[in-house]
């Protein structure tokens, strides 16, 4: 153990996806191409797709606060962890794929219904970013730039995701003394650590 260890004060960082982590809903992205929609993905289907040469995302319908309030349903075993998380004091953040919501009042006002303290709580959209198409890999700049915020001992991840979390446990090279824990959330709500990077 080093012996700067001794010195550093616990301090925890937990990340949240949204979609299919901490809520499902029945919105859609489309896919277009030619000015035609040629597809629409759920957003889990959404985390996996590869745009084609032509193509391009239309977000309208995930920038509706209105549709995400009265169609969200809570992924009750998440919600629990969101709310003990906060309750213990972590930094607690939610990092989604999604753009800015069109109301941003009412986008908390459907995690406060399910006794969420959102004052707690900073949203992170990482489709606000432009450049890398990779959703893990807009994640991955919004968590570097967590991480150069505070010193944290304690890095940790939920996500329906494996390949933000494999982009997530990648950061453990740039920053050794931070111990990283990537939890992947299954259709059902469970959550199981699928790999830790430690010192």
């Amino acid at each position: 153990m080093k012996s700067s260890e001794f010195t550093r004060k616990p301090r925890k960082l937990v990340i949240f996806d949204i979609d299919d982590t901490l809520v499902y809903t029945q919105t859609k992205v489309k896919v277009i191409r030619d000015g035609r929609v040629v597809k629409e993905l759920n957003s889990h289907q959404f985390t996996h797709y590869k745009l084609e040469p032509g193509e391009h995302f239309d977000f309208g319908a995930f920038r509706s606060a209105k549709e995400f309030f009265h169609h969200s349903q809570p992924i009750v075993p998440m919600i629990k962890q969101l709310r003990d998380d906060i309750a213990t004091g972590n930094r607690v953040v939610m990092v989604t794929a999604r753009e800015d919501f069109d109301d941003k009042e009412t986008f908390l006002k459907t995690f406060e219904k399910w006794h969420v303290d959102m004052n707690r709580v900073h949203v992170y959209r990482a489709g606000n970013l432009k450049g890398p198409e990779g959703i893990h890999d807009k994640k991955k700049i919004i968590i570097r730039k967590l991480l150069d915020s505070e010193d944290f001992t304690k890095a940790i991840m939920y996500d329906d995701s494996v390949p933000n979390l494999k982009s997530f446990l990648e950061l453990k090279q740039e920053y050794p003394d931070t111990n990283f824990y990537a939890w992947h959330v299954e259709h059902g709500g469970q959550a199981h650590e699928i790999a830790r990077a430690k010192e």
